[in-house]
């Protein structure tokens, strides 16, 4: 295959983001290089694969909880809110992942056709074979992150009846190559992932570490790779993939629960079952370090994330807007869901002795960032629909916000150190607690990983300050009963992470696709508590998969989805 041009192009768009590499980025006069000279730099050739990188997430914007039941947004112009209230089409899709995760397999294709060939002759052999094998294993498990996007943005039931995914790329394309491609199974895409995760497991340590002054393990695989991807992270994707594929929506992907209990069960056995559970894994986003955390982006300095959803009072634009429905899943401190005769719940004081989670997660009336915050009806600023940027629901997000950042006008601007987390261990346990209750029950450990569904959804509300002994908990016995707890657990431990949207669609979860969400406005004496509906919901049943971009469609005859 002739993809020197290609090659050539592609490479030097990626070489513009290694600021290390300004000195042989000094063009010729044609402002090209040969692909020769171009191999003999291999810090360039990696950059391929680095621009890979650049195209994973690197952000909460919080934009997917605003087009799921979690949240609404003040901003008119949101494309998300213009999608959840009847505008999504194939042609106006902002979540669309096709263009980017196409754009990233190039990039890993042309890497991995190029890599070896480079010019590795500066590096000791040990340390060439140990770089080479970690970059091998980088190369497979982004492949398979990028091709998860496209199967979850894009795989569904097609026109044609049959359950697709996208169309399986496993080389670089040139100009000379077939680029109308038709779209590989479900079940053939999640080989391809899963094929790619074991390659990747095999090539990677479970996480980068130094290892004393071992100059091959800590110039391979040592800590100065954190950030990138490692072993443990791929084992979480393949329990992501495992668990989407057995859901109800593709249940012809030829995925079982069973299959997706076994994975992630020895995954979480071999790195220490429910002590996996993180003390401060409630709040892993406030430190790095925090055991919690398998994968995450680098730390920036930046206030961003408070700037758009700090309450006015605190200089905000108050974007994210938590709705009644998730404050409501939130159960009360004895276990108790809201609506259970023994909860203790009381309307007309509705934030009193709740699970602890919502005190930390959103600001309601009353609960404080820097200070208390007001949003009943009428109050300054903050109070609901009080400014254009005051809530809409009588609630602000509070969970990944740092009440120590400041914008206030005439005093110094203080920002704070984020990153973004691609995996979490409450993540792979809750994957696992559904899988296995799915499989076997609540209280069923066929393989012997020494905890079961239930195990772990005690450990997790434990963690949650929950009261104990949790007689609710202990009282749900039957499977369907387990599995509202589980989907309620994950829908409050994930919160704003970007899982709700998609979690109701392999569910097939019609309803809550499509029932209006609601605020609570609170009366200006803070007596009275009245619910309202917020916004309609305007998806339709066949919106539980997403479409191909109408525009690839109108390149070939490509099956779209059923309904788009």
């Amino acid at each position: 295959m002739r993809n020197t041009t290609l090659f050539k192009s592609i490479f030097l768009g990626s070489l513009l983001l290694l600021s290390a590499c300004e000195d042989f980025l000094s063009p010729e006069l044609d402002n090209s290089l040969q692909e020769e000279e171009l191999l003999k730099n291999p810090a360039g050739v990696e950059g391929l694969l680095l621009r890979a990188y650049n195209l994973l997430p690197n952000d909460y914007n919080f934009n997917l909880d605003v087009a799921s039941d979690d949240a609404v947004t003040n901003d008119r112009t949101s494309s998300f809110q213009k999608m959840a209230t009847g505008a999504w089409r194939s042609n106006f899709d902002p979540n669309s992942k096709w263009s980017n995760s196409y754009q990233a397999l190039n990039y890993i294709h042309l890497f991995l056709d190029k890599y070896e060939s480079a010019d590795w002759s500066n590096e000791e052999p040990a340390i060439k074979e140990g770089h080479l094998k970690r970059l091998k294993g980088e190369a497979h498990a982004l492949r398979a992150w990028h091709n998860f996007q496209l199967l979850q943005n894009h795989g569904g039931i097609g026109s044609d009846g049959k359950l697709l995914g996208f169309p399986i790329l496993t080389k670089a394309l040139s100009i000379e190559d077939n680029f109308q491609l038709p779209r590989n199974t479900y079940a053939e895409c999640v080989k391809q992932i899963l094929d790619d995760c074991d390659v990747a497991i095999a090539n990677l340590p479970v996480k980068y570490v130094n290892v004393g002054t071992d100059p091959v393990i800590n110039n391979t695989i040592g800590s100065r790779f954190t950030n990138r991807v490692n072993g443990n992270a791929v084992k979480a994707l393949k329990s992501r993939v495992l668990l989407y594929a057995a859901s109800p929506a593709f249940a012809e992907s030829e995925v079982t629960w069973e299959q997706a209990a076994k994975a992630t069960g020895a995954f979480l056995k071999e790195a220490g079952g429910l002590t996996t559970v993180s003390a401060k894994g409630l709040t892993f986003f406030k430190t790095k370090d925090d055991p919690e955390i398998i994968w995450a982006n680098s730390q920036v300095l930046k206030r961003s994330w408070e700037e758009n959803n700090f309450p006015p009072s605190l200089f905000g634009k108050g974007r994210t807007n938590p709705t009644q429905e998730l404050v409501d899943a939130f159960p009360m401190l004895n276990g108790y869901p809201i609506n259970h005769p023994s909860s203790g719940y009381a309307a007309n004081n509705p934030y009193k002795d709740r699970d602890p989670r919502l005190k930390e997660y959103i600001v309601y009336n009353g609960n404080s960032i820097k200070s208390a915050v007001s949003t009943y009806e009428g109050a300054a600023q903050d109070g609901i629909n009080s400014l254009l940027t005051s809530t809409r629901t009588g609630y602000y997000i509070r969970k990944f916000m740092d009440s120590g950042v400041n914008f206030a006008p005439g005093t110094n601007v203080v920002n704070t150190q984020h990153f973004m987390t691609h995996f979490r261990f409450t993540e792979v346990l809750l994957n696992y607690a559904e899988a296995a209750n799915e499989a076997w029950g609540p209280d069923s450990d066929p393989e012997g990983f020494g905890f079961t569904a239930r195990k772990i959804v005690e450990a997790i509300r434990k963690r949650a300050g929950l009261k104990l002994p949790d007689a609710y908990l202990t009282a749900i016995t039957s499977k369907e009963d387990f599995r509202n707890l589980l989907r309620t657990e994950r829908r409050i431990e994930l919160c704003f992470e970007g899982h709700r949207f998609w979690d109701i669609r392999r569910w097939n979860d019609v309803a809550s696709m499509t029932l209006p969400v609601s605020s609570m406005t609170i009366s200006t004496d803070q007596t009275k508590f009245t619910v309202s509906k917020v916004e309609d919901r305007l998806f339709q049943p066949f919106m539980v998969y997403g479409p191909i971009p109408f525009n690839e469609t109108l390149k070939y005859n490509i099956v779209q989805n059923k309904g788009w």
